[in-house]
């Protein structure tokens, strides 16, 4: 769920680490957090809760949605698989479906003996926005469809994260095609609307959001950029029809880094502003009573295909890239560079925020990059390249059926490659992400 993009920058001075401050007007250097510096300052509780957790509450994106679309699915693969509850083996989650592992939130909370469903499963039509009830489609909302009702006090419909989502803007990556994109700030309202307005010590409450926010800036580099590059030269020829092509390179070159700068300039900031917003949300979270509360950082997408994969912009004029190129996020030039800076922006931001919260962090960040740079230590053999077939178009609609035979691909290998699509992670990723919340928490005390 997000946007394929085309960005020529031509600034490496644009990129510094804008936005890292935490707000305010002070123009000295702030001192900058870091994920030990929030978990040593944090006054979240050193021990398990009483009873231990009685349910997981998880907001974000699609790396934590663990079905919200399964309607998209159950539409596509209707008509050969059956289906028969979640979760839905064809489709559904944004990893190769079908396989017993599932999300990674779905797996963190078996192994703290709990049950975790979606909150909402809907997925808009020509008709309008359809929903997944126990029952079948339906027009009418159905929270909780998949759970025990929330007055039972016995409910675990608390996956709000969906893909494509955003931290506030409504408009998430996808919400045009059907989407609901629902942003973390809607997420937590429909819980507080639904769960009586408050958390509690029992429950353990993650939120991992904001990556969709960093793909969207990037998104708008590249449109600004171009959109700047040909208003100059359209200007420019009306002027004077008969430029050469030196000429129109010279203007193309100009506008390109004036326009770059300025555009790399907002989009550090809209990420950063996305990041306080996030920290927002989990301080109204805390206030609301949670005691349990761990937050993410963002893995760095420029080590994903994805990122590996974002377009040369190593010559001017532009030419088709070296046999085997792959985006060099050191190099400062190339578009992947630029993402892992928006990442790092949003990043830094955040932990300035959470510092003196009473939360956990972790890394996931550093998670990936370790992955990627010992993935035997992980079990990996294979750390770059998608496992789902392409022609699948996204890991939502990709199954354990569905491999990318022509790159290697396999059931036999599945427990041994990172990724299921250029950015989303196999039940094999996720159980890593799984594991190292549980590893983490029992650091923190909070299991045993």
């Amino acid at each position: 769920m997000r946007n394929r993009v085309w960005i020529a920058l031509a600034l490496a001075s644009a990129l510094g680490l804008a936005g890292c401050g935490g707000g305010g007007g002070n123009p000295s250097a702030p001192t900058l957090a870091s994920v030990a510096s929030v978990n040593a300052a944090s006054m979240a509780p050193s021990t398990a809760p009483t009873g231990g957790f009685k349910q997981v509450v998880a907001f974000g994106d699609s790396l934590s949605d663990d079905g919200a679309y399964t309607l998209a699915a159950v539409s596509t693969y209707g008509a050969t698989v059956q289906f028969k509850g979640l979760p839905y083996p064809a489709g559904g989650q944004f990893t190769v479906n079908g396989d017993a592992t599932g999300n990674w939130t779905g797996v963190l909370a078996s192994n703290l003996n709990l049950g975790l469903t979606p909150n909402v499963i809907g997925y808009g039509t020509k008709a309008g926005v359809m929903y997944l009830g126990a029952a079948g489609p339906t027009a009418t909302p159905a929270f909780c469809a998949f759970s025990a009702p929330v007055s039972s006090g016995q409910a675990n419909c608390t996956n709000f994260a969906q893909g494509g989502s955003m931290v506030s803007n409504p408009n998430g990556i996808g919400h045009s095609g059907g989407a609901l994109t629902l942003p973390v700030t809607t997420q937590v309202q429909n819980y507080l609307t639904q769960f009586g307005g408050s958390f509690n010590s029992n429950q353990l409450v993650t939120v991992l959001a904001g990556n969709n926010d960093v793909f969207t800036a990037l998104g708008t580099v590249s449109a600004t950029v171009t959109q700047a590059v040909t208003q100059a030269v359209t200007s420019a020829l009306q002027q004077n029809p008969s430029l050469t092509q030196a000429q129109i390179a010279a203007i193309q070159a100009t506008a390109q880094h004036d326009a770059t700068s300025q555009a790399v300039a907002v989009a550090q900031a809209t990420v950063a502003q996305a990041a306080d917003e996030l920290a927002a949300q989990v301080s109204l979270i805390t206030s609301k009573g949670a005691k349990y509360v761990m937050v993410y950082t963002l893995p760095d997408s420029s080590q994903t295909p994805f990122g590996r994969g974002l377009p040369y912009t190593g010559a001017t004029p532009p030419q088709a890239p070296p046999a085997g190129y792959v985006c060099d996020n050191t190099v400062t030039t190339t578009p992947c560079y630029l993402l892992s800076n928006l990442v790092q922006v949003f990043n830094q931001r955040l932990l300035n925020d959470l510092q003196g919260q009473p939360v956990k962090v972790l890394d996931g960040y550093s998670l990936l990059n370790q992955e990627i740079a010992n993935p035997s230590q992980f079990g990996f053999t294979n750390v770059t390249t998608p496992w789902c077939n392409p022609a699948t178009t996204s890991s939502l609609l990709c199954n354990v059926n569905t491999p990318d035979t022509a790159a290697g691909a396999s059931t036999a290998n599945l427990d041994t490659w990172l990724f299921a699509d250029t950015v989303h992670p196999t039940p094999a990723g996720y159980k890593i992400i799984a594991s190292t919340t549980l590893q983490s928490m029992k650091s923190f005390g909070w299991t045993q």
